[in-house]
């Protein structure tokens, strides 16, 4: 990675900047960009990264002695100032081995080298795309490309993500968008303090970077509007057909290409060829909305959380709200200072964890920091990863000598259970009699922990009733728990969450055979690495089947991992003149025979758990079976073997390899 080095401002602008800094991460530039051990001494040592009990975010500050932390300070403001000045030049990334040092160093505990293999990727140490770039440019070079397209089925974070590396590519594309704008997710949902619960300065894209987010967990405006701006710096824009729906996608197995049938907002349908098919569709973009007798009896408005109609004022009004998931835990504390009542029917009640950083503003210092200082932004990245997201990934695996399964995976989960159990009763106040109804009865990472913005305290409000009995219908006056009382409300929010199991409904994506992929998964979605499927040659799925992840970290870096793959596939096809590439049977058997395996003896397949990870027979289908690393390693490297291919010339049908 090479950078030029441009360092704005006066000597007080560098000085007040280093003041709002990680000190760790200013030692690790200041170790690198001077090569000298000797800030990798005891004296210099952080203390080691730990989580306040019952939260996952951690605190990286490094407990420094005011006397170390001003001589860092001094140190890294002379280099700095050096830098600035054209008295010193900037070095090369670091090695994979002095990398491994350095960052073990950093978060005093012993970093794996395969771990620090994946952080030199994901921080852009290491230019993660030269794996298919090189062999890429040399069939393109050779005109071996011919007019090789491909179409792209979303344009929300997924979606812009490939188009990217298209564009990048030199790889002719077209992405198909329902919406009237990008963003997907973001520009959908609006409820009032929608966000993210992952840290925004690792909830966006490895190779382009947000240095100014204004907070540490950003609300939905500022969220949509990165992805509109990737858009634009993508020069991606040109490629996307806005209101554009997705009718049908089938593969022709004569001529080796998808056929897709769009329609455009003005109802005219078209059927686009294409060489290979990438879903970027996502697993949270279709609402469930619960079939609840007398629904279309409601007198009032009722909508659901995830398509909000804010042209209802809420003020003064009697409100039901039908769910706690994590939209339902954003938007109730903002409804219940307005509303007159608000009525929350729980059917069980999540882990809602503390986080110190919810609304806090990133400091002036850090933004110039991430801006200005070369190579902080990539320690920031690489030690908030390893902060927010493997580090709890022992705490979910079930140990089998626990004496207590039914209520933990390992002492590691229990503890945080206990810590979580005291945030509830803390939480709760003068209101202890809603403890036993916001107590769950699931291991800690059964389901992905929420961020608290105020639960509890919402709960307990005068205002807001917690009703647990269930809902047997909806009236004109209101609902009717499932005790026979009647809820009189004049507004309904369904927070009921999305048709997660239907990965690519209400497409229809016919394969091979004839047969259609709804047919092939039915109630058991599986696909090999959750991006490609047998008798479907040439589709991509982008955050697919066992995709998502709990345990922390961003659905951003699966996305990309699984953008990686799809490239080296793309570039196999174009490089080896491979007109079909189709996964062997007997690999994806095995691959997700391995994923359930494993998935029984995490917390989100724990038998306690029920939740939309799992199908009707409890199986496990939409979460990985992997921490971030192993899920990297997963991915990393395409193996032809795996895949029946047909090439251009022959049309033989056989394994590779």
């Amino acid at each position: 990675m090479t950078r030029a080095v441009r360092i704005p401002g006066k000597d007080e602008d560098l000085r007040a900047a280093l003041e709002d800094v990680n000190l760790p991460n200013l030692l690790m530039v200041l170790t690198q960009l001077t090569n000298e051990d000797r800030w990798l001494s005891p004296r210099f040592a952080p203390e080691p990264i730990v989580a306040p009990e019952g939260s996952m975010f951690p605190d990286d500050s490094g407990g420094y002695a005011d006397a170390v932390a001003t001589e860092i300070r001094e140190a890294a403001f002379g280099v700095l100032k050096e830098l600035r000045d054209g008295q010193r030049q900037l070095p090369p990334p670091p090695t994979l081995d002095r990398f491994t040092e350095m960052m073990s160093f950093s978060v005093a505990e012993p970093v794996a080298r395969e771990y620090a293999a994946m952080l030199l990727e994901e921080t852009g140490f290491i230019d993660r795309d030269e794996q298919w770039r090189s062999d890429l440019n040399r069939a393109q070079q050779l005109s071996e490309q011919g007019d090789f397209r491909v179409i792209v089925i979303g344009a929300g974070m997924s979606g812009l993500g490939m188009a990217a590396k298209l564009k990048e590519a030199r790889i002719p594309f077209t992405v198909i968008e329902k919406n009237d704008a990008v963003g997907g997710t973001w520009y959908e949902n609006s409820y009032p303090d929608c966000g993210v619960d992952t840290p925004n300065h690792f909830y966006s894209f490895s190779f382009e970077r947000n240095p100014d987010w204004s907070g540490y967990f950003s609300k939905r405006d500022e969220l949509y509007a990165y992805f509109e701006r990737c858009a634009d710096d993508f020069d991606v824009r040109q490629h996307i057909r806005l209101e554009t729906e997705v009718l049908f996608a089938r593969y022709d197995d004569g001529r080796k290409l998808w056929d897709v049938r769009i329609r455009d907002r003005d109802g005219a349908e078209e059927t686009l060829t294409a060489n290979a098919v990438v879903s970027a569709v996502g697993q949270l973009n279709r609402p469930f909305i619960p079939e609840i007798e007398g629904m279309g009896s409601f007198a009032g408005p009722l909508f659901h959380s995830a398509r909000w109609e804010h042209e209802h004022d809420l003020d003064g009004k009697r409100v039901a709200v039908i769910g706690t998931g994590a939209s339902a835990v954003q938007f109730l504390p903002k409804t219940a200072v307005r509303a007159a009542k608000v009525t929350v029917f729980q059917r069980s009640p999540h882990w809602v964890s503390p986080s110190r950083d919810y609304y806090r503003p990133v400091e002036e210092g850090l933004k110039w920091a991430l801006n200005h200082i070369p190579y902080y932004a990539e320690w920031h990245r690489a030690r908030m990863i390893w902060g927010f997201a493997d580090r709890t990934w022992p705490a979910v695996n079930a140990d089998p000598s626990w004496p207590h399964p039914e209520r933990a995976m390992n002492e590691a989960s229990d503890q945080m259970r206990a810590a979580l159990t005291e945030y509830i009763r803390s939480e709760l106040g003068e209101r202890q009699d809603l403890f036993e109804k916001c107590l769950p009865d699931f291991p800690v990472w059964g389901k992905r922990l929420i961020v608290d913005n105020g639960w509890y305290r919402t709960i307990a409000r005068d205002n807001v009733e917690l009703v647990t009995d269930g809902v047997d219908r909806i009236v004109p006056e209101g609902v009717i728990s499932g005790d026979g009382a009647l809820h009189e409300v004049d507004v309904i929010i369904l927070a009921t969450g999305f048709k997660t199991n239907l990965f690519l409904w209400p497409m229809e994506v016919v394969g091979r055979s004839g047969a259609t992929l709804a047919e092939r998964w039915g109630d058991y979605p599986r696909a090999y690495k959750g991006i490609t499927v047998p008798d479907f040659p040439n589709l991509f799925c982008l955050y697919g089947p066992n995709t998502n992840i709990v345990h922390g970290g961003s659905v951003i870096y699966q996305v990309e991992c699984q953008i990686h793959y799809v490239m080296q596939c793309l570039t196999a096809m174009i490089a080896g003149g491979i007109a079909a590439l189709e996964v062997r049977e007997a690999v994806n058997d095995g691959y997700n025979d391995r994923v359930q395996a494993i998935s029984e003896k995490l917390a989100w397949g724990h038998p306690g758990v029920q939740s939309w990870y799992k199908n009707s027979q409890g199986r496990v289908v939409n979460n990985s079976p992997f921490s971030l690393q192993q899920y990297w390693e997963v991915t990393h490297d395409l193996d032809l073997n795996d895949y029946l291919v047909e090439t251009d010339n022959t049309g033989d049908r056989a394994s590779a390899g």
